[in-house]
């Protein structure tokens, strides 16, 4: 030995260990609450508490019993069954868990492990062990099961669909009350990458809200929608952060719910905010919008449109003579047949009573040009609100007036529709069925029939 004192790795000669400060008593008090013991017969005859304060269960419902005899414990037949066969093929046990009352018929638990014993002659003698109470532990367990058990009946309440899933995009859990809003059978699901599931756009949606759970732990008010095959579906996404105890990706907890049925009466309210009733087109609000937008953009890409005016001609006879119903029948099919009379991506609809106003964008970049391609549609419309309106057992003939005003750039739309108004009323001054067109801000405009247009 050096002055340092014995080598790493070698054992201190006998003279300088220090004598066992424990007692065998007090060591098996570190790991065990009281022991017990059993006779041939498995009964138990015998049990000592190791700390005093700590309760056991009424001797008297166990001395003298087997356990599963014993009114003091409680385990499940199975159990009982399979330990009785332990205890007699006399072979050691251990950890066997038992449940027990208080006086007070408190719940505890322990954990019970005992050996057997043989006389000098080899003969079985009985059992002696030592009992745990792990009443804290099961409490948790059970605890932890009431909030599983809590949790699981909630899922199963909840009309929503939840996910797992990590930064990485790989999905590891799936909750969902109807697969049939599901991309895909939820089997398939777990494991995959939500690149590999989901569209594009779908998946940036996802992403983004994943970045901002990231950020704030929580994400909400997410939509997208989702071609099924039940139909295309919306959805509202929320995100929470998940706190995970290791390291690895870090995962997020995603809420989906249908709104389907919110996004379409949404769109219903959108559709009595901003669309006209009787003809389904857009209505003064929503058209008036739509054109200053249009011609906002002149700023950027500036080319010439084309505002058309359309009044319809003595149709306040139309109402007298066949009732307010069989005009509102009218106005339906003039306003279908106005639709149809310009390109889709036009901006047309009802500014009032039986006016109605069309945009036409970008119809070229030479000032003749354009002037032809707005009095071609003008003449369609004439010529499409000229057509005989099937009404019941008889026809009903209409026409219109319109006012053309040609213009480039982003102009005041309030001077566009003053000048566009102007024109259409002396087209109606100059008789029915005809049109009116001018340059914006130039004076004395050209008239012409819409027939020899």
């Amino acid at each position: 030995m050096t002055s340092h004192g014995p080598s790493v790795g070698n054992p201190a000669p006998a003279t300088d260990v220090p004598a066992w400060p424990m007692s065998g008593e007090a060591a098996l008090a570190l790991v065990a609450d009281w022991r017990w013991a059993m006779d041939a017969q498995l009964r138990i005859v015998r049990v000592e508490s190791l700390h005093p304060e700590r309760p056991l269960p009424a001797l008297d419902t166990l001395l003298g019993h087997a356990p599963w005899d014993s009114p003091g414990f409680h385990l499940p037949a199975a159990q009982w069954r399979h330990h009785q066969r332990v205890l007699w093929a006399h072979k050691p046990f251990r950890g066997l868990e038992l449940a027990w009352r208080t006086p007070g018929r408190r719940a505890r638990w322990c954990a019970i492990s005992g050996l057997p014993q043989f006389d000098e002659r080899g003969h079985f003698a009985g059992y002696v062990g030592v009992a745990q109470d792990i009443t804290p532990r099961k409490r948790a367990e059970v605890a932890l099961r009431e909030t599983r058990a809590e949790l699981d009946a909630t899922l199963r309440a909840l009309p929503d669909l939840l996910f797992e899933i990590d930064r990485d995009g790989v999905f590891h859990r799936v909750h969902s009350p109807d697969s049939n809003l599901l991309a895909a059978p939820a089997g398939a699901i777990v494991g995959r990458n939500h690149r590999d599931l989901l569209p594009p756009d779908v998946v940036a949606v996802g992403e983004a809200a994943m970045a901002e759970a990231e950020r704030r732990g929580h994400a909400r008010g997410y939509r997208y929608s989702l071609e099924l095959p039940m139909g295309r579906r919306w959805f509202e996404l929320s995100v929470a952060r998940k706190q995970m105890p290791g390291p690895g990706p870090t995962r997020f907890v995603m809420l989906v719910r249908d709104v389907t049925a919110l996004k379409q009466r949404e769109d219903e309210l959108t559709e009595l905010a901003f669309i006209d009733p009787l003809t389904g087109l857009a209505n003064r609000r929503l058209l008036l919008d739509r054109i200053e937008q249009a011609v906002l953009r002149q700023q950027r890409e500036p080319g010439w449109c084309a505002l058309l005016f359309i009044d319809l001609d003595d149709f306040k006879q139309i109402n007298d003579r066949h009732g307010h119903a069989a005009g509102d029948a009218v106005l339906r099919m003039l306003a279908h047949r106005l639709r149809g009379s310009v390109r889709g991506s036009d901006p047309v609809g009802r500014l009032a009573g039986d006016e109605f106003l069309a945009l036409l964008t970008d119809i070229g970049q030479a000032p003749l040009r354009a002037q032809r391609i707005a009095l071609r549609a003008a003449r369609m419309i004439v010529q499409a609100m000229a057509e005989p309106v099937p009404l019941g057992d008889h026809t009903v003939q209409a026409s219109c007036s319109v006012g053309v005003l040609l213009f480039r750039g982003c102009q005041p739309l309030p001077a566009l529709l003053a000048q566009a108004d102007e024109l259409m009323y002396r087209a109606k001054d100059a008789g029915k069925g005809r049109v009116m067109v001018r340059w914006y801000g130039r004076s004395g405009p050209a008239a012409a029939p819409a027939p020899d247009l």
